[in-house]
């Protein structure tokens, strides 16, 4: 089998909008390796796919996006303003809505050049699609082995060559979103090269939001994990119900709540061995009582699948713990779901004491006790927002505990009946490392200028302590301290080119250094 070298070449189409120096015209990808056959292959498979985006978008009708699904820009700018208290707006929650956007938007003080920038940087993107009539993209990227790299939020590149059409319709009160995806060198082994991750559909009214598709999800405060519903593995196909604007209560009785969300989800499971066509439940609730607090309460379980009871009176067992783990007389094998459960909470100083700083801190239990989580892993952060030299930027630092109540033990994210664990394909379906992990995450994230962004996090964990092979993202006991460098460019408006670095040491595998490139365009 023969090697094929394939360049790619960008030029200067519109140099009103190219901020960098010639050095990057043109920018070359080298990407290798792929026979000649192979790249026929998925020529032939992007067509098809792309073919069917534009028959999907024949009914043209003004758009304007109203749902943004999990991204690191994005989350960034947010959590910078929120941190700076220039605007109050959650970020725990993924999906995010439009109108939530906006509604803190309206409310924010931005003062400093720096907090002008971020504000305008987040209505840009607000604004990118007014008037359009249909959105379409499409997508390709190409990195090197990453088998030892840990995840972070949006990091959902996750095969060695990945490519991605799309196509996108929406109106106020609805919203349609078909996204085609190509893989090779798949760190994920699902059951075909083609899939549709990020494809659904949604409607709303009185303030709700339905949505039916495969879409990331992320509940938590962290930055770096979430230990209940965070993005490492393929994303769950199913429906989610979440608020549009949160909105404080009205009643005099329960405006003390302040702003609040909550998220309804049911999928099914793929490539679920144990225990064929499991399904995966759960909620979550936040509320903002007042601009200095927020605080989460989140809850899954798995439930149902082959062999299992799927009556209304097993979910309602399921759905009130009744039976958990042999409650009330119940044998252990009548147990009807895998649970888990817990809180979180995050405090922004800024309305305080006027520091640009927050805390924040996760526990979810793996079993209860007395109602309440026990068997806890835990998540604790801290995070600061500034500017230097007019440039913003934030700093974080965070430790996460997946043992169990500080003990290895074999039982975060395992269960005895649904023996494949809280993961789905073998990835985890919570804390991107699995189960019985610690970790220390040092984050950074860097504004040069309202085109360029930099996020960086340096990192060391213990992982898979417990040694179990239900944990296939790192299957064995292993220690790893990693650096992770990535850019993002905004070329133009409708192009995003993107590149990442990384080196990740391990003690029983050779030291992993790679490098990731993209490319992103888009038509308003």
């Amino acid at each position: 089998m023969t090697n094929n070298i394939l360049v790619v070449e960008f030029s200067d189409v519109n140099a009103d909008y190219c901020l960098t120096p010639s050095i990057y015209k043109p920018l070359a990808f080298i990407i290798s390796p792929f026979t000649t056959e192979e790249y026929v292959t998925m020529y032939k498979k992007l067509s098809i796919l792309l073919g069917l985006s534009v028959l999907s978008s024949v009914s043209m009708l003004a758009s304007a996006q109203n749902l943004y699904m999990n991204d690191l820009k994005l989350k960034a700018d947010l959590d910078w303003l929120n941190t700076q208290g220039v605007a109050q707006i959650s970020t725990s929650t993924w999906p995010l809505t439009a109108n939530e956007i906006k509604r803190a938007l309206n409310t924010a003080n931005a003062q400093t050049p720096a907090q002008q920038q971020i504000l305008q940087s987040v209505q840009t993107r607000l604004n990118q699609n007014r008037n359009s009539v249909v959105k379409g993209s499409a997508a390709l990227h190409i990195q090197t082995d990453r088998d030892q790299l840990p995840q972070r939020f949006d990091d959902d590149k996750l095969a060695g060559q990945q490519a991605s059409v799309g196509v996108s319709l929406s109106e106020a009160e609805w919203e349609f979103n078909l996204q085609a995806n190509l893989k090779n060198d798949k760190l994920i082994d699902d059951s075909s090269d083609v899939s549709f991750e990020g494809s659904y559909l949604a409607g709303t009214a009185a303030n709700q939001w339905l949505i039916a598709g495969k879409i990331p999800t992320w509940w938590g405060p962290g930055h770096d994990g979430s230990l209940i519903r965070g993005d490492a593995s393929l994303p769950v196909a199913g429906f989610t119900m979440q608020r549009d604007q949160q909105t404080a209560p009205t009643s005099q009785y329960l405006s003390w709540v302040g702003p609040w969300q909550y998220q309804l989800f049911a999928g099914q499971l793929e490539d679920y061995e144990a225990i064929p066509d499991a399904k995966l439940f759960g909620g979550r609730l936040t509320a903002s009582p007042w601009e200095w607090l927020e605080v989460g309460a989140s809850r899954t379980f798995m439930w149902g699948g082959e062999g299992r009871p799927q009556s209304f009176g097993s979910f309602t067992d399921a759905l009130l713990g009744t039976k958990d783990n042999g409650d009330n007389g119940a044998t252990i094998g009548e147990d009807p779901a895998n649970q888990l459960g817990g809180f979180d909470a995050r405090l922004n100083l800024a309305p305080l004491i006027n520091v640009p700083a927050g805390v924040y801190a996760q526990y979810i239990g793996e079993d209860e006790a007395g109602g309440l989580p026990a068997k806890n892993m835990y998540l604790a952060g801290i995070d600061y927002a500034s500017a230097a030299y007019g440039k913003p930027y934030q700093l974080y630092a965070e430790y996460t505990d997946t043992r169990t109540s500080g003990e290895v033990s074999g039982i975060s994210y395992d269960h005895s009946i649904y023996t494949d664990g809280y993961y789905q394909q073998g990835f985890p379906l919570g804390y991107a490392l699995g189960g019985d992990v610690e970790s220390i995450a040092l984050g950074g994230r860097l504004w040069l200028d309202d085109r360029n962004f930099i996020n960086a996090k340096l990192q060391h964990a213990k992982v898979n302590q417990a040694d179990e092979a239900i944990n296939q993202a790192f299957p064995t006991t292993d220690k790893l301290t990693g650096i992770d460098v990535a850019w993002e460019h905004q070329y133009n408006p409708q192009t995003l080119i993107s590149s990442r670095i990384w080196a990740v040491e391990s003690d029983i595998q050779s030291t992993d250094i790679g490098v990731g490139v993209g490319i992103e365009l888009q038509t308003y």
